[in-house]
């Protein structure tokens, strides 16, 4: 499996190196300018329309509502009586 991919990213680098060495240096720097400026176009475009729906009313529909934490409600009930004959319950086992 790795020489394939690696048999695969050979070719690709021969052809790539084919079509790069077909133009000249000059033609090579105005290749990569145009696409430098392309990318960069694209990138702030989906800056911009990603803060600009932010402000929108159905994108703030969407995002999560943030509330104050509530105050927790308990059950008020009578305590338990606590049994504290623990002596008494023990001495008795160890007399048996």
């Amino acid at each position: 499996m790795r020489e394939r991919i690696k048999e695969l990213g050979y070719w690709i680098e021969d052809k790539l190196k084919d079509l790069c060495g077909e133009i000249t240096p000059d033609k090579r720097l105005t290749v990569i300018v145009i696409m430098l400026l392309l990318f960069t176009i694209l990138n702030l475009y989906f800056t911009f329309t990603a803060i600009s729906n932010w402000g929108r009313e159905q994108e703030r529909k969407d995002q999560l509502k943030i509330e104050h934490i509530k105050q927790l409600e308990l059950n008020k009930s009578k305590p338990r009586e606590l049994n504290f004959d623990f002596q008494d319950s023990i001495s008795n086992d160890y007399e048996r």
